[in-house]
């Protein structure tokens, strides 16, 4: 199995956290679910931290059951659309954003 990790580090604006979240969970996890190769996904919303721990304001985990399927996403044109709601989401947020793919053992 493989896992396709989205990681928000920073904070959603100011008086964007409620719209922030809704366009996550229910226009772009959505959208995620939809593409070719994805098994599940799913947004993780962290609620209680240690000292210390980074700003993550979200975490978004695609499961895939391989290398190829990872690939196949990669390569889709349901993923090129699925840029749109990114943009959408981007404006909201104050921090950075990017991917890490995971081989799970």
């Amino acid at each position: 199995m493989w896992i396709r990790t989205a990681y928000w580090i920073g904070r959603a604006k100011a008086g964007e956290e409620t719209r922030f979240r809704a366009l996550i969970d229910g226009t772009l996890v959505p959208a995620i679910r939809g593409m070719p190769g994805v098994r599940s996904g799913r947004a993780m919303w962290p609620m209680r931290r240690e000292d210390g721990s980074p700003p993550l304001a979200c975490q978004i985990l695609v499961e895939f059951d391989d290398r190829d399927a990872v690939d196949r996403m990669l390569g889709s044109v349901e993923r090129q659309a699925m840029r749109e709601h990114v943009m959408a989401i981007l404006p909201l947020f104050d921090g950075s954003f990017s991917h890490i793919d995971c081989e799970v053992s």
